[in-house]
C-alpha cells in the first residue's frame, strides 16, 4: 500500500489548477477558475476550480473534489492507481508500505525487459515476416510495443548484466525455476506487452513462432500480474470507451491491434477464455456497453456463453456477434472487410437472447421432456434478473419453444405498484437559495474561530432552508467529501462573516426567521396547547427583536 503520508506529501505540492488544465481548457474567473465539466455534456463552464482550497465542483452534476478524484474519475482508475498517476505527473516519487516495497524494483525489471524485447524483433526475420503476413505493419508494432523473447540464456544475461537478482524476477514472472535451475518465462516468442488501465506495465503476452503446443503464453499470476482483471490493449482504448461508452471484447491480441488499425480503437482482448467476476468493476464504472466478439469454434461460444451470462446477471449492456466462417477480427480487417465488420458490431445478438438461445440449442425441442427441460433452465436463468429485464424476453422463448406467452412467468418476483416507489417519495422537495444561511454555513466552514460559538447558538432546526448543510458540517465533512459544501465553497454570492458584531446579527436573524416560521406553524395546528405555545414563541420573539 501507498504510505498515507506520502499521499498527503503528494497533495501538498499538487496544484489542482494544473492538474485539471493537464485534461481541459480552463480559466480565470475571479480568485477562482472554470472550465467546462468533462463529466457530463456541459455546454457552458460550470466546474468551478479553488486554487485555494485544492478543490473542484461541478454546479451542473455535483461532480467533485481534490486532484485525485479528478484523475481517478478521468481516467477510470482505482484510487491507488490515481495517487500512482498523479505522482508520476508531478515527478513525485511515493513511498509504499512493506507489502509493495518492491513495487519500483518490479517496474525497472520489466521496463529493461520490454526494451530488450523490442531490440531484438526486428533482428528475427521469422517474426517479424510473420507479423506482416497477418497484416500488422511497422506503425502498429511500434504503438503495441510488440517486440521478440530470444533464447532463454540471452533473458537471463540481461538481467545479470541489470543486477537483477533471480529472486526478484521470478517474482515478477520474467524467468520460472525448475528443478533444472532458472529459465525464462517466454523463450522464442513474438512479445505483447500487457499494461494495467492505469498504464503500468505488468506483463506480457507470448505467441510461439517455433510451434510449440502452447501457441500463446502469459506471464504467471504475481502481485502485480492477475489475468482475470486485465484487459489487453485497455490502456490505449480507454479513452475512446469511456467516450463512446461502448467496448468491444475480442479473444486475441492481434484482433485488438488490427481493430485499432481499422478505426475501431476501443477494442481489447481478455486473457483468459472469458470475462471474470474481476472484470466487472472496469465495465459498470460508466454504463458501458460490451461487444463481445470471440471467435466461432466451440471455445469461443463457450466464451460467448458464459461472459453473456455474467455480464446480464450483473445489469450491464451488450451483445454478441459471431462471424461467420470460422473468422475472426483480425482477418476480417486484413481481407479489407472493414464495413462488413461495423455493421456486424452495430446489428450483434443482445446479450440475454445470445444466452436464452444457447440454451435451447441444447435441447431437442420437438421432444416434450425436452422441451420442459429447456424451459427450466431458461426459467432458473431469468429469475436471476431483474422483474422487467425478464419479463421482456416472454415473446423471444415463447417463439422459440413454440409456446403461448400469456402463459410464461419467468421471474419468481412479481411486479407491482407497490415494487415502485410513489412519484411523492422520489421528487426531492426544492429549497430556496437563502443567502443569511449560506454566509453563516460558509464561516463556519471555513472560520474555525467563529465555528465552536454559532453550535453553541443555533441547531439544526433553525436552518429553514439548509438544514442539510449544517448536519454535514456537524459530522466533520469538507468540501473534499461532500458536494454540497464544495458547493458552498466555491459559490460566491454568500459571503464570509468577517467580525463578531456581524456575525452575531446573522445569528439574531436566523433565530428571528425561525421564530416567525414556528409561529405560523402553531396558528395552523390543533394542539391542545396551541396558545400555550403560542405565548412562548411570542416572548421568545419578542426577547430577540429588542436585541442590540
Amino acid at each position: 500500500m501507498i504510505s498515507q503520508k506520502s499521499i498527503e506529501r503528494l497533495l501538498s505540492i499538487v496544484d489542482i489548477v494544473d492538474t485539471i488544465s493537464h485534461y481541459v481548457d480552463v480559466r480565470k474567473m475571479g480568485a477562482n477558475y472554470k472550465c467546462v465539466c468533462p463529466f457530463h455534456d456541459d455546454r457552458n463552464p460550470s466546474m468551478s476550480i479553488s486554487p485555494q482550497r485544492q478543490i473542484y465542483h461541478c454546479f451542473a452534476c455535483k461532480a467533485g473534489g481534490n486532484a485525485i478524484k479528478f484523475v481517478m474519475d478521468y481516467e477510470k482508475l482505482s484510487y491507488p492507481e490515481a495517487i500512482e498517476k498523479l505522482a508520476s505527473m508531478n515527478n513525485f516519487t511515493l513511498e509504499y508500505t512493506t507489502n509493495q516495497q518492491n513495487f519500483k524494483e518490479n517496474k525497472r525489471i520489466l521496463e529493461n525487459v520490454n526494451a530488450f524485447y523490442r531490440s531484438r524483433l526486428y533482428q528475427n526475420k521469422d517474426a517479424i515476416n510473420y507479423l506482416y503476413s497477418r497484416g500488422i505493419n511497422d506503425a502498429m508494432i511500434e504503438r503495441f510495443e510488440l517486440g521478440f523473447a530470444p533464447s532463454s540464456i540471452q533473458t537471463i544475461r540481461l538481467l545479470e548484466n541489470e543486477k537483477i537478482e533471480p529472486k526478484e524476477a521470478i517474482e515478477i514472472g520474467i524467468v520460472k525455476q525448475n528443478e533444472s535451475g532458472i529459465y525464462a518465462s517466454f523463450i522464442d516468442r513474438i512479445t505483447f506487452p500487457i499494461y494495467s488501465q492505469s498504464t503500468r506495465l505488468v506483463g506480457f503476452g507470448g505467441r510461439t513462432i517455433s510451434n510449440h503446443p502452447a501457441k500463446y503464453v502469459n506471464s504467471p499470476q504475481s502481485e502485480i500480474f492477475d489475468k482475470s482483471k486485465l484487459l489487453y490493449g485497455f490502456h490505449l482504448a480507454k479513452k475512446k470507451i469511456y467516450e463512446t461508452k461502448q467496448i468491444i471484447i475480442t479473444e486475441g491480441y492481434l484482433d485488438v491491434i488490427m481493430l485499432h488499425f481499422a478505426g475501431f480503437t476501443n477494442a481489447v482482448a481478455v486473457l483468459g477464455t472469458a470475462l471474470t467476476q474481476k472484470h466487472l468493476p472496469l465495465l459498470k464504472r460508466e454504463n458501458i456497453s460490451v461487444i463481445l466478439c470471440f471467435d466461432g469454434d466451440s471455445a469461443g461460444i463457450n466464451a460467448a456463453i458464459k461472459s453473456s451470462h455474467l455480464l446480464t446477471t450483473n445489469e450491464i449492456d451488450g451483445s454478441v456477434v459471431i462471424i461467420e466462417g470460422g473468422a475472426d477480427p483480425a482477418d476480417m480487417v486484413f481481407a479489407g472487410k472493414t464495413e462488413h465488420l461495423r455493421e456486424l458490431f452495430n446489428n450483434g445478438t443482445e446479450l440475454g437472447e445470445f444466452f436464452i438461445r444457447q440454451i435451447a440449442l441444447k435441447y431437442d425441442l420437438s421432444r416434450p421432456q425436452q422441451k420442459q427441460k429447456c424451459l427450466d433452465e431458461i426459467m432458473a436463468y431469468t429469475n436471476e434478473l431483474k422483474p422487467i429485464i425478464a419479463s421482456s424476453y416472454t415473446s423471444l422463448i415463447a417463439t422459440i419453444l413454440g409456446l403461448n406467452p400469456t402463459g410464461l412467468s419467468l421471474n419468481k418476483t412479481q411486479i407491482t405498484p407497490r415494487n415502485f416507489a410513489p412519484q411523492e417519495q422520489i421528487i426531492k422537495p426544492k429549497f430556496s437559495k437563502d443567502i443569511l444561511e449560506l454566509s453563516l454555513l460558509k464561516t463556519i466552514l471555513l472560520n474555525e474561530n467563529f465555528k465552536d460559538y454559532v453550535i453553541d447558538q443555533v441547531n439544526e432546526k433553525f436552518f429553514l432552508n439548509h438544514a442539510n448543510i449544517f448536519s454535514e458540517i456537524l459530522n466533520g465533512k469538507n468540501g473534499s467529501e461532500s458536494a454540497i459544501l464544495r458547493e458552498l465553497e466555491l459559490d460566491n454570492s454568500p459571503k464570509i462573516i468577517t467580525n463578531e458584531n456581524s456575525l452575531f446579527e446573522a445569528i439574531k436573524i436566523l433565530k428571528i426567521n425561525y421564530c416567525k416560521r414556528r409561529r405560523e406553524q402553531i396558528k395552523n395546528s390543533q394542539s391542545p396547547t396551541k396558545l400555550q405555545d403560542l405565548e412562548e414563541i411570542n416572548k421568545i420573539l419578542k426577547g430577540l427583536q429588542e436585541q442590540k
